[in-house]
């Protein structure tokens, strides 16, 4: 069996897993990742505030990550950045919130609660009373909450107003400095295969595909198409770009010419557009005559 037209199918594959990366909550939630990552590193002043962003650090026997943390005079924030679309239901104690979105009920963490056992690690690990911490949760996506918004949970567009509106300094500024060198001490790298980077191969992976499926489906489709200009601009004269070397110029010239052929007497000629007759032999005559040169005889 021939595979040629199934060859045009196969970019249908990589496309359609991007097109499932691209609407999954995973990418949703980088989108609204960076979106907060991009806030705070182009507007917070680097002389009054240190922005760390997907911080791990050690916790019992394993660890946790803090999306991104901020440590200045004015107190440390820990933030939780969320991306959910569709209607939230939840209040600071309960344990699950729910999420209604495209017809369908969706349950998770309470983000308020998970940043409250990460602000216990920090407290822990900085060895500062609660009063010096401050604790965000970021929501970004489509409709918004169905009822009352939690405290401690806001936009991404009012995230620069709430760190910004605490002027009253919590820190010293050799507390500061002894929380920024201790968060330098403990943190960790993420691994080599962590579950952020395996999210980016991914992505790059998927990216190669769709390329390459793309290439693969319509190479030869496109050469055909450029195949098949540049033999009517051949056949009805248009100009045809030479290299310069003697074999295209004598290649454009051959093209130039209306040859005949008569298959009766087996006589071929063929002229210059001028009307000269042109000295070419027998073989190369048939073949630009047979070629598609010969106009109507």
């Amino acid at each position: 069996m021939d595979s040629q037209p199934y060859a045009h199918l196969i970019w249908i594959v990589p496309l359609a897993l991007m097109v499932l990366y691209i609407g999954s909550p995973r990418f949703l939630g980088t989108m609204g990742h960076g979106r907060v990552k991009r806030v705070l590193n182009a507007a917070l002043e680097k002389n009054r505030y240190t922005v760390f962003h997907n911080l791990t650090l050690p916790s019992g026997g394993g660890t946790v990550t803090v999306d991104f943390l901020i440590v200045s005079r004015f107190g440390i924030w820990a933030i939780r950045s969320i991306h959910r679309n569709g209607l939230i239901s939840g209040t600071d104690v309960q344990d699950r919130w729910v999420q209604k979105w495209a017809g369908r009920l969706n349950r998770f963490e309470n983000p308020v609660h998970e940043n409250v056992l990460r602000l216990e690690v920090l407290e822990r690990m900085l060895d500062l009373p609660k009063s010096r911490f401050h604790s965000l949760v970021v929501f970004s996506g489509q409709r918004g909450f169905k009822s009352g918004i939690p405290g401690n949970v806001i936009a991404v567009d009012q995230l620069l107003r709430r760190v910004r509106g605490q002027s009253k300094e919590l820190l010293s500024t050799e507390e500061a400095d002894k929380a920024l060198a201790r968060l330098h001490q403990v943190a960790l790298s993420p691994g080599t295969f962590s579950r952020a980077r395996r999210w980016k191969i991914l992505r790059l992976v998927l990216l190669i595909m769709l390329l390459w499926g793309s290439y693969t489906a319509f190479q030869q489709p496109a050469d055909q198409f450029f195949d098949r200009m540049l033999q009517q601009a051949r056949i009805y004269g248009l100009p045809v770009e030479a290299d310069g070397s003697e074999e295209s110029k004598r290649q454009i010239w051959e093209e130039s010419l209306i040859c005949a052929h008569s298959s009766d007497t087996g006589r071929c000629a063929c002229y210059e557009p001028g009307g000269d007759k042109a000295s070419l032999n027998d073989q190369r005559c048939r073949e630009l005559a047979n070629k598609g040169s010969v106009l109507e005889r």
